[in-house]
Order: C-alpha cells, then structure tokens, then sequence
C-alpha cells in the first residue's frame, strides 16, 4: 500500500542533528545520518525552497507532471549517446571521474524511510527526491569537481539559491570550512563568491533538465542566468586532493577545459 505523506517539515528537528554523531566516526559510510543532518538543520530553508518552486511556472508543472529526472540521468546509454559540449555528456563526465552515482543519497534506503517517519507531503518528497539528482548536477553546471574544495564551492551554491541560508552556511563552514587545506582568506573568499553566483542565477530547483541535456552546457548556463567560472571565481576553483577516512582520495576535474 502507498504511503501517505501529510506534511512539509517547517522546524529543525534537532533529535536529528545530534542523533547524527556517527559522520564524525566515518564520513564516508553513513549516508542516512548526513541526510538527517541536512533535512534536520535545513528544514526552514528546505520548506521555504518547496514553496517557492510551486510558485515558480515550471515548478507547478514538474510537481503535477513528476518527471523522473534521476532514472533518466541513471541511463548510462542515453548519456553516452550525447553530444561532447553537452549538459548531459558533462553530467556523466562528472560521475565517471570518480566512480558516482546519480543521486547522492538513495531513495528507498535513505530518502524514503525518513519522508515516511516524518510524514512529509508528497510533493516535498518528490522534490527532495528530485534534489538528490540535481546536487551533482549543480556541480556539472558550476565546473564544482568531486572534491572537498569543489563540493565546498558547491555546498556555497546552493547556499545561494536558498536565502536566507545562514544555518546551511554555519554547517558548510563548520565541517568542511575548517578541514580543507588552505588559507581562511582563500576559502571564505572561494565560498562567498559560490553564494554570490547562486543567488544571481535563476530557481535552478524549477529548471526542465530533462528537456536540456542535449543541450550545449554554456547555453543552458546562459539561459539559467549562471555566471562563467571565469567572472565568479577569478582565481579558479579551489581543489583539494585530500580527503577524510572512507572516502577515496579524488580525482580533479575540470570538463570545460577538457571539453575544448
């Protein structure tokens, strides 16, 4: 039987940000705790992001149309039928380099089992099931590499597509701001400069990749109003070759210039 789901989470639910200790034993294989970190600490701006994507006119039609854009990114055939230059041959170029997924979290282990306990509405859950797909998709379309510099710089992205963020910010500044190797000049500058590029872009949440990812990748940053590396970091992107126990150490990738 179906469950029914009731509602969209407008509180942190601290149990659950606390009940999280076990990223702190191994990163790298406790999945559910790092979403029950996030969904917890981030219920607000989650909430506040939902309503504005049934505001937005694409996001009332992805909510009533429920397009599953992460099958159709988990289709290794369709994406290596794409053309080089292309969103999608981009997305998969992402996900090779180091072995990934689409999704970062799993929707029936993960996603699911928290939608149900929390009773969250149906489409909150799809939209955070969507969101699941579209985190190493805002990696693609920001140049953000698999590694801790880069998930910073796009953690700092999305910071900017959400305001007010400012408990996403503490947690992204918090764990990853104060392990990464490199000067606090560089990465507070590195992070402001993603937030910034977040919020001048366009409701990334409401975009219609599935109709986009043929598409060459600068064009639907154009029309997606996102800004060129270049213009939002002028001293590049901030790689980190290092990486905590659990997970393997990252390969460093840059499609644009591999693509030309």
């Amino acid at each position: 039987m179906a469950t029914s789901f009731v509602g969209v989470p407008e509180q942190r639910d601290w149990q659950a940000v606390f009940g999280s200790w076990r990223l702190l034993v191994n990163p790298g294989k406790n999945g559910a705790s790092a979403f029950d970190l996030i969904v917890g600490l981030a219920a607000p701006i989650l909430a506040r992001s939902y309503h504005q994507l049934r505001a937005h006119p694409n996001g009332r039609r992805l909510l009533a149309e429920k397009p599953d854009l992460l099958a159709l990114l988990g289709d290794d055939d369709y994406l290596a039928s794409l053309p080089v230059g292309s969103l999608g041959h981009a997305y998969r170029s992402f996900l090779r380099t180091n072995r990934l997924d689409a999704g970062v979290f799993d929707v029936d282990t993960v996603i699911r089992p928290i939608a149900e306990r929390r009773g969250w509405d149906e489409d909150f859950f799809y939209m955070m099931r969507r969101g699941t797909a579209l985190h190493d998709m805002f990696h693609t379309l920001g140049g953000y590499g698999p590694d801790m510099g880069g998930e910073f710089g796009n953690l700092g992205f999305h910071c900017g597509q959400m305001e007010p963020s400012g408990a996403l910010k503490a947690l992204t500044l918090g764990l990853l701001g104060t392990i990464i190797p490199a000067s606090p000049r560089r990465k507070l500058r590195y992070f402001r400069e993603a937030v910034r590029r977040g919020q001048r872009a366009d409701n990334l949440m409401a975009a219609p990749y599935e109709e986009l990812l043929d598409q060459p990748i600068g064009e639907v940053r154009d029309l997606l109003g996102i800004e060129p590396t270049r213009t939002a970091h002028r001293d590049g992107h901030l790689f980190v070759g290092w990486a905590p126990p659990g997970i393997k150490p990252p390969t460093r990738w840059d499609y644009d210039a591999a693509a030309s």
